[in-house]
């Protein structure tokens, strides 16, 4: 190729990135740009909005995209600064080869944060699985985070106690009905999945700290996996959770299930905007 001919092609390529970042700062519907991660270019789906600190960044459950926090970010982002974004191979953004490890969560939560320049306070809030991706990147990055507010996370003892109760025999019948039923998930979801036991296996090694506020929402609404012996059970994990850390709250609620913000969205922003409101 001669030397006009590869001017002109670096010209069109600097051009089209021009234009991007102009549609990009029209809209609040983000997509995060030209990150390396080794020789991969990460492009997080992400949605941006409001402004004010702190930072609140929404770390969704296992498979779920990032519209899941619709109710709760509009409103949280009156008077803050909010991002939400679908994880590796959830929602809309790409997939990745690498295992979803709690490290490789967390990192990608942290490419994140850096190809967004956020450099003052972060609050986390996570649901479920998002709950250890959370505390995992605060316990990796402590000085970035200022507070995490926990829907409904999952417990890194959980499942291990639900299966003591059981029956060998039943317990692993439950386990393969739940992998046979995440295998018919799109392959992100999977992926995610594959983790989940040995996400909990480490993050028994990473207890809740004490030096920030935490506020934990639980739901202890029966349904198929919380029955009235699973719920005991959560409960005295909830308990161990808060023992000697004051800074620990938790409250909980039987009028809606897993997906707390969801079912009672009015709820969640009222705890999440007094938390805000609390920070010192």
């Amino acid at each position: 190729m001669n030397i006009s001919k590869l001017s002109l092609l670096l010209f069109i390529l600097l051009l089209s990135c021009v234009n991007a970042n102009d549609k990009n700062e029209k809209n609040d519907f983000l997509r995060t740009e030209d990150k390396k991660e080794n020789v991969e270019i990460v492009k997080f789906n992400t949605l941006i909005k409001g402004t004010g600190s702190p930072t609140i960044i929404f770390e969704s459950g296992l498979g779920t995209p990032l519209n899941n926090w619709d109710q709760i970010q509009s409103r949280i982002s009156d008077n803050y600064k909010t991002i939400s974004y679908d994880r590796k191979g959830i929602g809309q953004s790409p997939a990745t080869d690498d295992p979803r490890t709690i490290e490789n969560l967390a990192n990608d939560l942290d490419i994140l944060i850096s190809q967004n320049n956020i450099d003052g306070p972060i609050i986390l809030v996570g649901h479920s699985l998002g709950g250890h991706i959370v505390r995992k990147y605060q316990q990796s990055f402590p000085s970035k985070v200022a507070g995490l507010f926990l829907i409904d996370p999952t417990n890194e003892y959980v499942y291990e106690e639900v299966f003591k109760q059981m029956s060998p025999e039943s317990a692993d019948s439950m386990k393969t009905a739940w992998d046979n039923s995440y295998k018919k998930q799109p392959i992100g979801v999977y992926n995610e999945w594959k983790e989940v036991y040995n996400i909990d296996k480490i993050m028994r090694k990473n207890p809740l700290p004490t030096s920030i506020p935490i506020t934990i929402l639980v739901s202890y609404q029966e349904n198929n996996f919380n029955t009235k012996k699973n719920i005991q059970i959560r409960k005295k994990l909830s308990s161990d959770w808060k023992r000697d850390k004051p800074n620990v709250k938790i409250l909980n609620t039987t009028n809606s299930g897993h997906y707390i913000h969801l079912g009672e969205p009015e709820w969640v922003i009222t705890e999440l905007e007094t938390y805000l409101k609390n920070l010192k």
